[in-house]
């Protein structure tokens, strides 16, 4: 069974030897400071080093799947903010805000991926990864977290209550153009899409807040990415116990969780897959044996697919992530 057919069936809820282990990209990746060592060229802004970088990632750590971007910023990227491409030391990040009014910057004209540059750098290196057997994991930021890096997170939360109708036209702009920006991954190659969303959590929304803003764009993202037959991965961060029985009403193939989320109670809550949650913070500062450890726990637990928990660190030794996809493989047994 090669890693594309393994992951892909376990999204469909067939029968695999054994879990797949994957860092799907964007906001859970795995270009480390060390792996991106030699490396000449920016990997979030050269297509050629992007597509080595994510074949390196598979190479020397062993996840067993393609993913692009390595950051959370290409979709906020033509809206008007201005950004750090990041290096080999610091993943890609907002500098400025747009200060313009949402009317405004809703009005401006749309923002087609023709005109913004870092996304066809993803689109061409999603073409140049696409192959029968290793799967490629286009990554998307979901709405919330795009929208409050396209505007000032504080400024959107206080629209969330006082202009609650704007706030959320807003935010279906923005989700409409992931979903454009989804569909052209696809085009290019993608077999899944992974949505992260970190800023979509129950402490930060609420359980109200999230049910209004969050799980109508969710529903008609996945409406969309049904008709081209790709399945989607869904992370939400944070403690998701308030959200939980919104998250199962999504027709999503899998859901990927936070390591506060206790994966054995997610999973007598969810008729989904489960993705995770490996300690991105163990990864970085915890010993071989206790990386083996949580990573058999999180295999016992119940989970579909193992992945790091959250976005990793850049000083994550490789070494720390080769111990837990070697363990997933079979090749390294508890000490």
């Amino acid at each position: 069974m090669n890693e594309k057919d393994r992951i892909l069936k376990t999204l469909r809820g067939e029968k695999v030897d054994r879990p797949p282990v994957i860092c799907p990209g964007g906001m859970m990746n795995a270009a480390v400071t060390e792996v991106l060592e030699g490396m000449k060229a920016n990997h979030n802004t050269d297509v050629d080093a992007m597509v080595a970088t994510a074949i390196k990632i598979r190479e020397i750590i062993g996840f067993e799947n393609y993913g692009v971007p390595f950051c959370m910023t290409c979709e906020a990227e033509p809206f008007g903010v201005v950004i750090s491409e990041g290096d080999k030391n610091n993943e890609p990040r907002i500098l400025e805000y747009n200060k313009a009014s949402l009317e405004d910057i809703m009005n401006d004209s749309y923002p087609h991926l023709s005109i913004n540059s870092r996304g066809e750098t993803v689109i061409k290196a999603i073409k140049v990864l696409k192959n029968d057997e290793i799967p490629v994991i286009g990554n998307i930021t979901g709405p919330i977290s795009t929208a409050t890096s396209i505007v000032d997170p504080l400024k959107l939360f206080k629209m969330l209550r006082r202009e609650p109708n704007e706030a959320y036209r807003f935010i279906e702009y923005v989700n409409d153009y992931l979903i454009e920006y989804a569909i052209k991954m696809v085009e290019a190659g993608a077999d899944i899409i992974a949505i992260s969303d970190p800023t979509a959590t129950g402490e930060i929304l609420g359980q109200k807040n999230f049910d209004k803003f969050a799980m109508p764009m969710y529903i008609k993202f996945l409406e969309k990415m049904k008709k081209t037959n790709t399945p989607v991965i869904i992370h939400i961060c944070g403690d998701a116990k308030t959200i939980i029985d919104s998250l199962n009403s999504l027709d999503v193939e899998a859901l990927s969780f936070d390591s506060i989320v206790n994966m054995r109670f997610a999973k007598s809550k969810l008729r989904t897959k489960l993705m995770g949650n490996v300690s991105t913070l163990l990864l970085q500062n915890g010993s071989i044996d206790k990386i083996i450890s949580i990573t058999k726990n999180a295999m016992n637990s119940g989970v579909d697919i193992v992945s790091p928990a959250c976005g990793l660190g850049m000083s994550t030794p490789i070494e720390n992530l080769r111990t837990m996809t070697d363990y997933v493989k079979g090749s390294i047994k508890c000490l």
